[in-house]
């Protein structure tokens, strides 16, 4: 088992919590409570997920979870860009995490699926 901080899913995951603190700081003041505050949690528990998902003997429910928040996290962006609260650069910046993150999970899942069951 790797460290969980040497991991491409866990680097991906704070890139998207570094870009999405920078986003939040840049919204209306009277946004940044509701959907700021939203989006910089569950960025932060994403990575949380992941150190949660390495450390796990059973990660498929973990890997679920964490796909779940990423769709939730991609929702919120989408919400942001179409109220004009970020960029459609920053947007696809956030959404290129968000896409690896995935794909990692998803990857990390479909290998837990594979292999035979510890006893």
């Amino acid at each position: 088992m790797a460290l969980y901080t040497n991991l491409q899913i866990y680097k991906a995951a704070t890139g998207l919590l570094d870009v999405a603190t920078d986003y939040v700081k840049n919204m209306p003041r009277n946004i940044k409570p509701i959907l700021g505050l939203q989006l910089s949690s569950l960025c932060v528990f994403l990575v949380l997920l992941i150190a949660r998902v390495n450390a796990a003997h059973n990660k498929v429910p973990h890997l679920d979870e964490l796909l779940e928040r990423a769709t939730e996290i991609e929702i919120l962006l989408r919400l942001c860009r179409d109220k004009k609260y970020i960029s459609t650069s920053q947007y696809a910046r956030a959404i290129e995490y968000t896409t690896s993150v995935g794909k990692q999970a998803n990857g990390w899942k479909k290998q837990q699926l594979t292999m035979p069951p510890v006893t």
